[in-house]
Order: structure tokens, then sequence, then C-alpha cells
């Protein structure tokens, strides 16, 4: 299919918004390039799930539940994720950003390839909280959910809202008067809590989770590639883009799907 490209004059250019959301899910996971050494397109995952409850007790009064820890084991096929571009030296020689715009479209949708996995395996969380039906998204909310992780060091959290939750969290008055009216004059949303709030459109209208790094695992089999071939005669060329690797949720401990209680 050819290309659209400007006629003549001098026009703004302009790039159509093909981004998914401007967060690059590799910082939110952890990394593994162990596939890179093993022969085999097949990775056996382990995903471990903690069970347990936050009980409230009396003076002098012990737990009655125990929290335990268990796994599953799913088998995980290593795919080639690739996609291909092409533009003819006359459509250069018209419009040179047809390059420039081809190039960072392919490489946008490269990204939303990759966002979309890490939410379809986030997505796959065992450990739940709800807020109260009727009511909203809090403060306290969040709190619940970290003490159902059950951990003590709460540096790596992080919490992935959609628009729809950042704005309840904007509106919240006790947030509000915790940022001492930072929110109203900028809008940052900061931190909950103590955990860094990071703001996506990939995220589904009423959810947020709770996670670590540790929740989800990028296996990594072959580096990104860029390959380049030119039909000479016909003056086209192609780009070719590629990506070998998988993603996964390998510690279900380390996250916590917060939802509206049905």
């Amino acid at each position: 299919m050819a290309n659209t490209v400007y006629d003549n004059f001098v026009l703004e250019s302009k790039l159509k918004d093909l981004l998914t959301t401007k967060l690059d899910t590799k910082t939110l996971m952890t990394i593994d390039n162990s596939l890179t050494e093993s022969a085999g397109m097949i990775k056996n995952i382990n995903t471990y799930t903690y069970t347990g409850a936050v009980e409230r007790l009396a003076k002098g009064a012990k737990n009655t539940q125990r929290g335990a820890i268990s796994y599953t084991t799913a088998p995980y096929t290593v795919k080639v994720a690739q996609q291909v571009f092409d533009y003819y030296d006359e459509e250069f020689m018209q419009d040179p950003l047809v390059l420039d715009y081809g190039m960072s479209g392919a490489a946008t949708l490269m990204v939303n390839d990759m966002t979309k996995d890490f939410f379809t395996e986030i997505a796959k969380a065992t450990l739940t909280q709800n807020w109260a039906k009727g009511s909203t998204f809090s403060y306290d909310t969040v709190v619940d959910a970290i003490a159902k992780m059950n951990i003590e060091d709460e540096s790596g959290l992080f919490l992935l809202v959609g628009n729809d939750l950042k704005a309840t969290i904007r509106k919240d008055p006790d947030f509000k008067s915790k940022e001492l009216g930072k929110v109203i004059a900028d809008g940052a949303v900061g931190t909950l809590s103590g955990v860094p709030v990071i703001p996506s459109k990939a995220v589904p209208s009423g959810t947020a989770y709770l996670a670590t790094r540790e929740a989800v695992t990028l296996f990594t089999k072959k580096d990104n590639e860029v390959e380049q071939e030119r039909d000479g005669e016909a003056r086209k060329n192609t780009i070719i883009m590629r990506k070998v690797n998988l993603v996964a949720l390998t510690d279900a401990t380390k996250v916590v799907k917060i939802t509206e209680a049905q």
C-alpha cells in the first residue's frame, strides 16, 4: 500500500497519536536474559501466589490463619514480534518526513505491543483489594492493599492507575490537604502512602495495580533488531523491526489488583 505524502507547499507535518501510553513498561519489569544463552523457545514459569488474611485482634489474641505460598507451572512460548515498513525513493524526495514519521510510528507500535503484554500479565493478579461498593477509591484502599502484600520493604512499590482514578485522587480532600495545594497548582499526583503513583491510559477504568518489578518478568531471547533491505531497481526501501521475547507474571505475591467491590 502506497504512503500518503504531501503534494507540495509548506504544510505543518503531524504524526498521529499512535501511543497507547507513554509509560515505559520495561522499567516496571524484571529483565531476564537467560533465554539468550539456552536453546529452545519454551519457558516453563512458576508463578507464586500468597494466600492469607490480615486479622484485627483483641489484646492477647493470636492469629487464627497463617499465610502460605503456593505456585503453578505454566509453559510460555517465545514469539517473534515483527513489523515491516516500506517507502520509495520518490516518496522520500517528495516528502523526507515520510521516513522519520514511518520510523517513529513503527517504533511506537513496538512499544505498544510490549505495553499490551505487560498489562495482560499483570491483570492475572490473584491478590485483590476492594473499596466499598458505591464509595470511591481512596488513600485507605492503598494502605489496605499494601498490608495485603505482607512485605517489610516498601521502597520498590508503585501504583498504576488510569485517568479516571487519577482524577479521583486529585479530588480527594485528604490528598489535597496532604499536598498543601501543590496538586491544585500543577496537577501533580506524586505519592500515596509513600508509594509513587504512575498514571497510564493503558490501565482499565475502575482498576489500579499495586506492584513491584518482581511481579512481571521480561524474558529476552534476542535483542531488538532493525534491518534494512533495498530493491534498487524498484527504488523500494524496507525497514524491518523485530523483537524476540516473552512477558510473564512470575510472582503473583508482588501485585495486588484494586477494584470496587461487586
